[in-house]
């Protein structure tokens, strides 16, 4: 009679019978611990996640509530998709801390300001809030680069009335240039024939990254390539050696008694220094130049360009939108009047276009993750050291119970008191993060926005290009959200 099994079968199965059995024992979970999907072995939920993960997670918020866990690969991770919740936890030190995902850790290497941490993280933050809210960096010349390149976009536009745009990457030569200009006082031609080096470097730094690999780094091990994992790190390498350069150029030339933008504000406070224990000093100082640099260009050219594509997109499905902005700027700013930021209280329906697009494009649902820095009860829950803690934007700003049941409708007004004369700011919109680790760039990216817009209404008709028509606003998934590549046209206003 012949066995049912050979004895090499039978050891095969015993081993992955212990194997199972130690995953499941090695994660168990104290019953404090939130409720959540089941996951697989190794990966965890990673491939329930499907293609849209928003969509995925946002069922999950349904079924298991405003707090739930999932399991990323190995790394236990917890989701809050309560704005009131968010803020409160995200305004406990016990959760400042950053997770070592190694997708996010090879953006500054762990310093500066969006993956640092303790005394680095609060030193570089507290500088770097000061300087940018000093008159020297940026409070008299701010609005003055942001209206120079919202006139060469403009220009751009003037050039190719009638004829079809591309949406996709229409504003990383603006957007790039502004902030290069605030971080290195340096600024390009990006409207020339030949492009920019600093552009070229920073387009698709982060579209390469695949949403897969933000949720299971290991995946870079098995395929770096298909995930985005070499790009990733080339780009950024290749965006590290420029940052050196403009820096190496700054030292050679700065003058302590007049520094002119934020790298040389920084090269005087490390002259400053002389506590050896600081990170400005020397060498850590140097290092938390470049990953602060990084942490205000990279991150905001990407974030500011691809909500400025959502709101073209919105705005070519919206004419009536289109129409109520252009009548407020008519009245407000007149038909030669150069729009500025003083015009904004005044332009309540172009800035609740600004919030609404915020909103619904949501480009980062989950933001930034924090790791918890001890054990924490919270709402009945225990949330360990150590667990990874993940704002589900999406869900939030996608709730019906909140916005009501037109959620997934382009509506301004949602933002706008009865008579529709002003803002009504709503504690739901955390677009920017909550807490003491909210993005220190909002001000900074909503004014980017609203003056982009605005210079944009005030001059063209957003047109449908009849060769390309949109029907629908289509997305496509990374690091950021992005719309998928549309083409539109521009009429000139009569």
């Amino acid at each position: 009679m012949t066995p049912l099994l050979t004895f090499s079968e039978a050891a095969l199965t015993l081993l992955a019978l212990l194997m199972v059995f130690f995953y499941f024992w090695k994660t168990r979970k104290d019953p404090r611990y939130p409720p959540g999907p089941t996951p697989i072995p190794f990966f965890g939920n990673v491939l329930q996640l499907g293609r849209d993960p928003s969509k995925v997670m946002q069922n999950w918020a349904d079924k298991y509530g405003p707090i739930y866990s999932i399991r990323m690969g190995n790394e236990d991770t917890i989701v809050v998709n309560d704005s009131k919740l968010v803020k409160e936890l995200f305004s406990n030190a016990s959760s400042t801390g950053r997770p070592s995902n190694p997708i996010l850790r090879v953006f500054g290497g762990g310093l500066g300001i969006v993956q640092a941490q303790g005394n680095t993280w609060e030193a570089q933050r507290r500088f770097t809030l000061r300087k940018l809210r000093d008159v020297g960096v940026l409070k008299s010349s701010i609005e003055g680069f942001l209206v120079e390149e919202a006139s060469t976009l403009i220009k751009y536009l003037e050039r190719n009335v009638g004829k079809s745009i591309s949406g996709k990457g229409l504003f990383n030569g603006p957007v790039v240039n502004s902030l290069w200009r605030i971080v290195s006082g340096e600024t390009n031609d990006w409207d020339s024939p030949v492009k920019p080096e600093i552009l070229k470097r920073a387009e698709n730094c982060t579209r390469t990254v695949s949403s897969g690999l933000m949720f299971a780094p290991f995946l870079r091990h098995i395929a770096p390539g298909f995930f985005g994992w070499t790009e990733w790190v080339k780009s950024l390498q290749s965006y590290s050696e420029l940052t050196n350069q403009a820096i190496e150029n700054h030292a050679r030339n700065l003058d302590p008694n007049n520094p002119q933008d934020f790298i040389d504000h920084y090269l005087v406070e490390m002259q400053d220094t002389t506590d050896q224990s600081s990170t400005f000093y020397r060498e850590n100082g140097e290092l938390n130049l470049r990953a602060v640099a990084a942490d205000l260009f990279v991150a905001g050219s990407e974030t500011s360009s691809a909500t400025l594509a959502f709101a073209i997109l919105f705005l070519l499905l919206n004419k009536e939108a289109q129409r109520k902005a252009q009548l407020e700027l008519d009245q407000v700013v007149g038909s030669f009047s150069q729009i500025s930021l003083s015009h904004k209280t005044s332009l309540p329906y172009t800035e609740a276009i600004v919030l609404e697009t915020l909103r619904l494009s949501t480009i980062a649902p989950f933001a930034i993750p924090h790791r918890m820095l001890e054990d924490t009860m919270f709402h009945g829950y225990l949330l360990p050291k150590d667990v990874t803690i993940m704002s589900d934007l999406h869900a939030i700003h996608h709730d019906p119970k909140i916005w009501g049941p037109d959620v997934n409708s382009f509506r301004p007004e949602r933002f706008l008191n009865q008579t529709e004369t002003q803002i009504s700011r709503h504690e739901s919109l955390i677009s920017f993060g909550a807490g003491r680790r909210s993005c220190l760039g909002e001000g900074l990216a909503k004014d980017t926005l609203f003056l982009f817009i605005a210079s944009i209404l005030h001059k063209f008709n957003i047109e449908q290009d009849p060769q390309n028509p949109v029907f629908k606003v289509e997305t496509q998934f990374g690091m950021v959200v992005e719309p998928k590549p549309f083409k539109f046209m521009v009429s000139l206003r009569n």
